[in-house]
């Protein structure tokens, strides 16, 4: 294979950047090695010239995006996030007729269909490989790997931050908060955690991911999306004496006419493939008609994970001519209803009769029960929680009833509502 120089123009030099920049310069003689491409960054944007960026050559850097895209280079690299002016410069790459990787999910599931007619348009390539789950090659496996198999369903564990979180409260008995403020002291964490804990940052990594593996459009705004700020050390403990675990995931089922998409906790049998996944690393199950069932498992953020997949988007693109197939079709609609077992828990006043009148409540739109019992609350007198595992039902009917228990006055907090996710279910 003939040697072949590619200079890369890097937007972004936070630490998924420097993590490129470091990884290039320790591996560069390897990565010639082994593709026949030699890499050399050949400008640097960034929004402060005088912030030390060890191991970052300091006459590469610049304030002006033009003396990246428009110095020669063979091929942008974004790594600034968000949606502008992220766009605005993959666009103009785009225009430039510069292939581009980005690692940005949150432009991708707005608009990242417009983004790949675009570089088809220009006979360009946009490579995404770390959007989703960082190191793990799961974008590279649905696009090419797996091209054979009709892919029905995706479920996954894709936020480190919620993995970390309730690995602690499980394994060392931590509050939300506690584990909270560890997982910004190691860097797991934002100081504003809100799109990790809330859900947002899974639900743009499965919509790519729903998008890639069933060859549809999600419509916008339409995965359903719940956080963990409301899982306590009760719910925890209730888990594990029942056999399960509590993990926070994103499923993804292809039904045929209508989609199935959604983020929100899940209580996991022990036996589940993703219930043994710890801290920050992420992992995808991928059930294919051919292949059956897979599972991708490993650093899901970081910034070596990360810049391993942003480098191997880059030989990939500099290596090969092909076009990355993203969907062009009409958006798909998502199932409203699904059903699932529930665990239930209902913060009550210690008062006779309390575990009847929810069980009515539940009964009364078709809901039955496998399992119920009462504890009392420790640190609160005269108060406890009534836990129940609901047998499959569907979700509106379980919201309907939960709305009309929530208006009980033996009610004294907020039911915590969390699906059951058996292996076939």
């Amino acid at each position: 294979m003939a040697d072949k120089t590619v200079k890369i123009g890097l937007l972004g030099c936070g630490t998924v950047g420097r993590g490129l920049v470091e990884l290039i310069g320790k591996n560069r003689a390897l990565i010639l090695e082994r593709s026949g491409v030699d890499l050399k960054i050949s400008k640097v944007l960034v929004r402060d010239l005088k912030k030390e960026r060890p191991g970052v050559d300091r006459s590469l850097l610049t304030l002006n995006p033009d003396d990246v895209l428009k110095n020669g280079c063979d091929l942008i690299v974004e790594l600034i996030g968000g949606i502008n002016p992220a766009k605005q410069f993959i666009s103009e790459a785009i225009e430039l007729k510069k292939s581009v990787v980005t690692a940005n999910k949150a432009l991708l599931a707005l608009t990242g269909t417009d983004l790949f007619r675009a570089a088809a348009a220009k006979g360009v390539r946009l490579g995404f490989e770390a959007s989703v789950c960082g190191g793990i090659p799961i974008i590279r496996a649905l696009q090419s790997g797996l091209v054979g198999n009709h892919i029905g369903e995706l479920t996954g564990i894709l936020n480190g931050t919620c993995n970390y979180i309730l690995t602690q409260m499980t394994e060392l008995g931590w509050t939300f908060e506690q584990a909270l403020k560890e997982a910004q002291a190691k860097g797991f964490a934002e100081a504003d955690p809100t799109l990790d804990v809330d859900g947002q940052d899974a639900a743009q990594k499965i919509e790519i991911l729903a998008e890639l593996a069933f060859g549809v459009k999600v419509a916008p705004g339409a995965v359903k999306v719940e956080g963990i700020r409301h899982i306590s050390d009760e719910d925890i403990r209730s888990a594990k004496e029942l056999g399960f675990v509590i993990k926070h995931i994103a499923v993804a089922h292809d039904l045929g006419k209508t989609l199935d998409v959604r983020v929100h906790p899940v209580l996991l049998p022990t036996y589940h493939p993703l219930a043994t996944v710890r801290h920050e690393n992420n992992a995808v199950l991928v059930k294919g008609d051919a292949v059956g069932e897979m599972l991708f498992y490993g650093k899901g953020a970081g910034a070596a994970p990360t810049a391993s997949a942003v480098l191997s988007d880059i030989i990939d693109i500099s290596v090969n001519d092909r076009h990355i197939h993203f969907p062009d079709s009409p958006d798909k609609p998502v199932s409203a209803d699904p059903r699932s077992k529930y665990y239930l828990r209902f913060p009550v006043l210690d008062v006779p009769g309390v575990i009847g009148l929810i069980a009515t409540a539940l009964g009364n739109r078709g809901i039955s029960i496998s399992h119920a019992a009462a504890t009392l609350a420790k640190d609160k007198p005269g108060c406890g929680n009534v836990k129940i595992l609901a047998h499959s039902c569907p979700e509106s009917a379980l919201r309907k009833s939960i709305e009309e228990i929530s208006r009980l006055p033996v009610l004294n907090g907020r039911p915590v509502v969390l699906r059951i996710l058996e292996e076939n279910s």
